[in-house]
């Protein structure tokens, strides 16, 4: 019999060892979530809970917290169990997605061990986390974290040792100066927000007069969205016909000089150029722009935080830090630049400055011989005019 079958029903022994409360749906943007009151039951779905969440439902004073996914599932350390759990709130985890069709926000519900009932039927189940539990998976994700730092440490060093030309004297990486050389370079790769972080830059793209460039499948991104990539980067199976006759420059990676991409070049009428290096198209991209002088490179796809960062795999996590480390400053997120071009200018603070100047050019003027015969003709027109006007009145 399915746990999620109508005719599981409580026993006398467990109405004693749990509690009743009303449950109130928190998903992210549920105008419900705001409602929340002291003593209820927060029904969330939050996989991996961060402290920041963890103590607004705290400070909420809630009696309990259902949540649909897993509240740790290992990857890092995050303290939101440890946070629940310090302030004697009941956390169940991975209940499901069906506790949603279940139950509605307002629901009575009755909490007994990991098992949730409603009108005597079960309604939900899920594990029943306390404070061994919550301290053994934060130990667990702590140590998993210290492998996988201590791992990215080891391939760093290997893979500076192995491309320590390239890295620091920039051997084996393809001229593009007259496309790059002095402009913005846009870096696109088909991954974490990409088409959201692309189209806010379209219009900083066309303003500044940035060149594109598309990595493997992120050059189909560009040309979707109307850009038109100045570069192409990807491995020869990669980059798609579309791309190679975008008339973008064609840049092909490879960790060996040889590679049997050359009849389907000479095929689509393309010239294009061998990167031999070791690293993902993406940081091959960003080398190949910061050595050839492009004063800002802002990268589209990067993973947005250090979580997203680890669970690559270990070589290319490598990769990717020490590119970042070489480029440097240059390196923009696309998010930040998003951000800036989408903030709009107040215009008050213009035209106080235009008012400025133009009382400092009036009060400039008023003190030479011409700026004093304007300013007599001037208030004697003032003059007769109150004396017309004096003359309408009865």
């Amino acid at each position: 019999m399915s746990r999620w079958s109508r005719s599981a029903r409580r026993s006398a022994q467990d109405d004693a060892s749990g509690f009743s409360a009303v449950v109130r749906f928190a998903r992210p943007g549920d105008s419900q979530a705001k409602s929340l009151k002291a003593g209820e039951i927060a029904v969330i779905d939050a996989a991996d809970l961060d402290r920041s969440q963890a103590e607004e439902l705290v400070q909420r004073r809630v009696r309990a917290v259902v949540n649909a996914s897993a509240s740790s599932s290992g990857r890092f350390p995050n303290l939101g169990p440890r946070v629940l759990a310090d302030a004697g709130v009941t956390l169940i985890d991975a209940v499901g997605d069906g506790v949603w069709s279940r139950l509605k926000s307002g629901d009575t519900v009755r909490v007994e061990g990991s098992r949730i009932f409603k009108d005597g039927v079960l309604v939900a189940q899920g594990v029943a986390q306390d404070d061994a539990t919550v301290t053994q998976q934060l130990g667990a994700a702590e140590q998993g974290l210290s492998t996988r730092l201590e791992s990215l440490t080891a391939n760093a060093s290997d893979h500076l040792e192995r491309e320590r030309a390239m890295l620091l004297e920039g051997a084996r990486v393809p001229r593009l100066a007259r496309r790059l050389r002095g402009r913005p370079v846009v870096v696109v790769q088909r991954a974490h927000d990409w088409q959201q972080d692309l189209r806010g830059l379209r219009k900083w793209i066309r303003d500044h007069d940035a060149v594109v460039i598309g990595v493997s499948g992120g050059a189909d991104a560009a040309l979707d969205l109307g850009l038109k990539p100045g570069v192409v980067v990807g491995g020869v199976d990669d980059l798609s016909d579309r791309a190679l006759r975008s008339g973008a420059q064609v840049v092909v990676t490879t960790s060996s000089p040889t590679h049997g991409g050359h009849e389907r070049f000479e095929k689509a009428g393309v010239d294009a150029v061998t990167f031999v290096a070791t690293g993902s198209p993406g940081d091959l991209a960003i080398l190949l722009a910061d050595s050839n002088e492009a004063p800002v490179i802002v990268e589209v796809g990067g993973a947005p935080n250090l979580v997203a960062f680890l669970e690559r795999g270990s070589a290319e996590v490598a990769s990717t830090f020490v590119t970042r480390l070489r480029a440097g400053r240059r390196l923009v997120d696309a998010k930040a630049v998003g951000h800036l071009v989408a903030t709009p200018m107040s215009v008050w603070p213009v035209l106080l400055v235009l008012l400025a100047g133009l009382v400092a050019v009036v009060a400039a003027i008023a003190t030479t011989p011409v700026g004093q015969d304007w300013w007599n003709d001037l208030s004697g027109q003032l003059s007769d005019a109150r004396s017309w006007i004096e003359g309408l009145l009865p």
